[in-house]
């Protein structure tokens, strides 16, 4: 390998060498697409990596441009990780940082060798991290921060629970794509008419955050403004047939609440006041972590999810993704 003089012979001092190669705080979006913009973001990515550092040095690891052996490391990494998350009753957040973190040294690796030892093969670790981002989902639980979730803890259970198709429906929606009441047909203000029609679908295109197909619902909220969200093609599909054969889909506010309440009562998840609402903070806090598992940044993955849930303040959606 021949690389530019005075590459550091310190696993850590070259840790620093590719990471300052992405750093792009202060410059624009349009000009690094995917390097660490924020001082934050920088600050925790750093921190991660440098213990993994520790962890290569403790089995006799010279570099960090060893592709295979980066691999390999990660695997047993992460599995100690999980291992003793699980045992120590952690959440599932603080492996979703590290994960985040691999991918953006994922990224700096990638790019060092791509500027310097074109010949080099490059890291590849998105299955990887996409495989221990499951199991993390499905052995931890999502924060352990305590304080009142406004989510439910088993939105799933809940929705299968109403026997109402129409009811279900919308509930689906807003689990999945982040609507609000208003947004699936059944505002609070029972003067206002807004329900879904065969217009508010925009086809299957490709989720911007993970690449997988995704069907699109339009729905008008928060004063009329228009917003696009996200829901998986087998909900797409049963909404065109719910609109092809019945013209739109809406309901009355107050039945619909009362819909998901008795669904809540039946799967012991009541809380008074939470209602559709809960549904939304679960999208909220999914698709944020969703983000994070496919390398967006905090900020990335906060903005985005701010949109979908037709938030324009990142403030708001932070109480949302945060569980509050």
């Amino acid at each position: 390998m021949k690389h530019p003089d005075r590459w550091p012979t310190s696993l850590h001092s070259q840790v620093e060498a590719v990471f300052h190669s992405i750093r792009s705080i202060r410059k624009s979006k349009t000009n690094a697409t995917q390097g660490i913009r924020s001082f934050g973001s920088w600050k925790i990515y750093r921190y991660e990596i440098h213990r993994f550092a520790e962890f290569m040095l403790l089995k006799g690891r010279t570099s960090i441009l060893n592709t295979q052996d980066i691999q390999d490391d990660m695997t047993d990494y992460l599995a100690k990780k999980l291992h003793d998350y699980v045992e120590n009753k952690r959440s599932r957040q603080t492996l979703e940082t590290i994960l985040s973190a691999f991918s953006k040294y994922e990224y700096a690796i990638n790019h060092y060798i791509e500027m310097h030892l074109p010949d080099q093969p490059k890291l590849e670790t998105e299955e990887l991290r996409m495989d221990f981002y499951a199991k993390s989902k499905k052995l931890l639980r999502k924060s352990s921060r305590k304080f009142d979730n406004r989510a439910y803890f088993d939105p799933i259970g809940l929705i299968e629970a109403i026997p109402h198709g129409t009811y279900q429906l919308q509930a689906c929606l807003q689990f999945e794509g982040g609507l609000r009441a208003e947004g699936v047909g059944a505002p609070s203000n029972r003067l206002l008419k807004n329900p879904l029609t065969l217009t508010s679908l925009r086809g299957i295109i490709n989720d911007p955050a993970t690449g997988l197909p995704v069907g699109v619902v339009a729905a008008k909220e928060k004063g009329g403004k228009e917003t696009e969200h996200y829901v998986s093609v087998e909900t797409h599909q049963r909404l065109k047939e719910h609109l092809e054969q019945y013209g739109k889909l809406e309901s009355d506010y107050v039945e619909y609440i009362e819909a998901i309440n008795k669904a809540a009562r039946k799967t012991n998840q009541y809380v008074s006041g939470k209602a559709s609402h809960g549904l939304k903070h679960n999208f909220a806090q999914e698709r944020y972590l969703e983000c994070v598992a496919h390398g967006m940044t905090h900020e990335q993955a906060l903005q985005q999810t701010s949109v979908e849930t037709s938030h324009f303040r990142l403030r708001e959606t932070l109480g949302y993704t945060r569980g509050r």
